[in-house]
């Protein structure tokens, strides 16, 4: 790996002595980067590159950061599967593997070659307007529908190839994938499910009849989405939490698996069930965490 892209959270306390650690430990090593400017400011280095210049031309991207960040990147990489090594400076993080203090290690052994990663599914949104496609995105979470600003819960038609699921009257409706599935679905109380399975999650957020649950659905199959509401104006329609556009009656959606991954390198030092406990903080009690 020749040329090592680096993004980090800016907001983060330990961002800009990270950044300037790594910069100066691939440079000793002959190694090329690419840093953006943001990040650049925060460490006192000199920039050479955008996100975008980053996403499209490196070997690997080090995000010094959270799963934010993480989406952020995954969101402009296409067709190349750059891997990511995530190191986390926050608390709750699942895509950020590594902590602080593993970073230089981890590097180490990515550059000789000495890593496992996992390819995790995208969701590919195509929005269609009476019809005709308007635009499409790529999402590595999910892709939430929301009530947004309307006062009433909306209705939403969901169809699963070409097949009728159900009308859910709710305040929303979440499409993820098994990443996402510990994102805003799993505040809505879906499923865990592991990482590699290949799987759709369907969850309603907030649903007028309480029978309505949750479903995990395979990834091979086409979804289509409309959405209607006894309110004037449009529901909300958000990607990684970062795309946002307005849909009506007029609109419908397809979502479908993605031709592009979000390749992930993992970590030895941890597995995903030690994830999760050390995450989602089982096995403890509110005795424990207020000590």
């Amino acid at each position: 790996m020749k040329l090592v892209g680096i993004v980090a959270n800016t907001q983060s306390p330990l961002a800009g002595e990270g950044v300037r650690k790594l910069d100066e430990w691939l440079g000793e090593r002959g190694v090329g980067r690419l840093v953006e400017s943001e990040t650049a400011s925060i460490a006192n280095i000199e920039s050479n590159g955008s996100r975008l210049d980053i996403a499209k031309k490196s070997d690997l991207i080090v995000v010094l950061g959270g799963d934010g960040t993480m989406i952020s990147i995954a969101g402009l990489i296409e067709g190349r599967a750059t891997p990511l090594l995530g190191i986390n400076l926050g608390s709750l993080g699942f895509l950020t593997e590594f902590t602080y203090e593993q970073m230089l290690p981890a590097i180490e052994r990515v550059l000789s070659g000495d890593f496992s990663y996992e390819d995790r599914i995208m969701l590919d949104t195509s929005i269609y307007y009476d019809g005709k496609r308007e635009a499409s995105y790529t999402s590595l979470n999910d892709l939430v529908i929301h009530r947004g600003a309307l006062n009433h819960m909306i209705d939403i038609k969901v169809e699963v190839g070409s097949v009728f699921v159900n009308s859910y009257t709710a305040d929303g409706l979440i499409v993820a994938t098994p990443t996402g599935s510990t994102a805003y679905s799993l505040s809505s109380a879906g499923p865990i499910v592991y990482p590699s399975l290949n799987s759709f999650i369907i969850t309603p957020i907030s649903p007028h009849t309480l029978s309505n649950r949750p479903i995990v659905i395979p990834d091979n199959i086409v979804i289509e989405i409309s959405v209607s509401s006894r309110d004037k104006g449009e529901a909300l329609a958000t990607l990684d939490g970062h795309v946002n556009f307005g849909i009506g009656s007029r609109h419908n959606l397809k979502i479908e698996k993605s031709k592009e991954v979000t390749r992930i390198i993992q970590s030895p030092f941890k597995d995903y069930y030690e994830l999760l406990r050390s995450k989602l903080k089982w096995g403890e009690t509110i005795r424990d965490t207020n000590r």
